[in-house]
């Protein structure tokens, strides 16, 4: 499976300064390297003797496409920035754990969802490790159009809950957080009210969730509807996606979220984006200082909030996976980005991309 996976995956050296990138036309470059990709790849053969399940793989035409950029010159990497294999072997799913206790997976969905939009990622977590136990949340279900301060609270009681009913004492080994969109700013709302748990904290994966905002000079189809949407229901959690829940950009939610503690208190970061999702802007939901900079509202403010997100991160934990999905359709959720931002959710080749050949991220 990992062998047959690594077709579609194509590693690159990332630069230790996590706030800007040499390459700030990324996503352009992966796009084309990706569409390359699809045509001039072929997939390997199994071996005679080996069963496997055909459904598992779409054909190289049809699979996405992941860019997976990790820092040069850190441990058990070699002079290419690629992973030495010994790495790779001590890490399978088989190997022994090297911590005592379960791991606790904390599922948290996006704007206007539900706990049901988590139940692939956690299903095809349970495969390869069934002995972990999931929260897919569901304490703001209803509120997802609120102030991001009081759902992270409502998120924070709902895990200390789970944790003193099914991991008391010492048996919560290693916590984990996974979030798709808002969903990430959700959770890192609710770290600060998590800190009797800073040391188990393992990976925070997040899916195209928008940590420093949207850009809302980028005057596009999706972005009007936004502006609209925020007016007509008077969504506060737009608002503050927007910077516009104060005059001075340094006195928004935005902002302010950026200074407490967060990323730094886990093992692995892990920030997946897709250049064609406009509900997770590309620059955004790989925090980083980009060429949609000159898109935003307050640019010095953003540079600023990139800044602090990074300022305690070790940037040999941070992983930054790249998604180029193939979406042959051209409808009105392509053209205004959506369909890319769902096929987090539905994708599970994706899923099986990461869970398999990125297995250390889930132990």
């Amino acid at each position: 499976i990992i062998d047959q996976w690594s077709l579609s995956i194509v590693r690159e050296k990332m630069s230790s300064n996590l706030a800007e990138p040499e390459n700030k036309s990324i996503g352009d470059a992966h796009t084309a390297a990706a569409e390359n990709l699809r045509k001039t790849v072929k997939p390997r053969s199994p071996e005679l003797a080996s069963i496997e399940d055909t459904t598992l793989f779409p054909s190289i035409e049809q699979r996405p496409v992941l860019f997976d950029q990790r820092c040069v010159g850190v441990a058990g990497m070699d002079v290419k920035g690629i992973p030495h294999p010994s790495v790779w072997e001590s890490r399978v799913p088989s190997a022994p754990k090297q911590y005592r206790g379960v791991h606790l997976f904390v599922l948290c969905h996006g704007f206007q969802g539900n706990s049901f939009d988590m139940r692939l990622m956690k299903n095809n977590i349970a495969l390869l490790y069934p002995d972990a136990i999931f929260l897919c949340s569901q304490s703001n279900e209803d509120n997802t159009e609120g102030d991001f301060q009081e759902m992270g609270i409502r998120l924070a009681q709902e895990v200390g809950n789970f944790i003193c009913d099914w991991c008391p004492g010492t048996a919560l080994g290693r916590l984990s957080f996974i979030a798709h969109s808002i969903g990430g700013l959700i959770v890192r709302s609710a770290i600060p009210h998590l800190q009797d748990f800073r040391d188990k904290m393992f990976t925070i994966l997040t899916f195209s969730s928008p940590h420093v905002g949207y850009f809302l000079k980028n005057i596009s189809l999706f972005h009007l509807g936004l502006k609209v949407l925020q007016s007509w229901r008077g969504s506060q959690c737009l608002t503050q996606l927007s910077m516009a829940d104060a005059d001075d950009p340094r006195k928004t939610m935005i902002y302010k979220l950026s200074q407490t503690p967060g990323f730094e208190y886990f093992q692995n970061v892990v920030l997946v984006s897709c250049f064609s999702d406009s509900y997770g802007p590309f620059d955004s939901a790989r925090v980083e200082i980009g060429n949609m900079l000159g898109m935003h509202t307050a640019q010095e403010a953003y540079k600023e909030i990139v800044q602090n997100l990074w300022k305690n991160v070790k940037p040999e934990r941070v992983f930054r996976f790249d998604v180029n999905f193939h979406i042959p359709e051209n409808n009105l959720d392509t053209f205004i980005g959506r369909a890319a931002h769902i096929q987090f959710l539905e994708c599970q080749p994706v899923m099986r991309m990461l869970i398999h050949n990125f297995s250390f991220l889930f132990r």
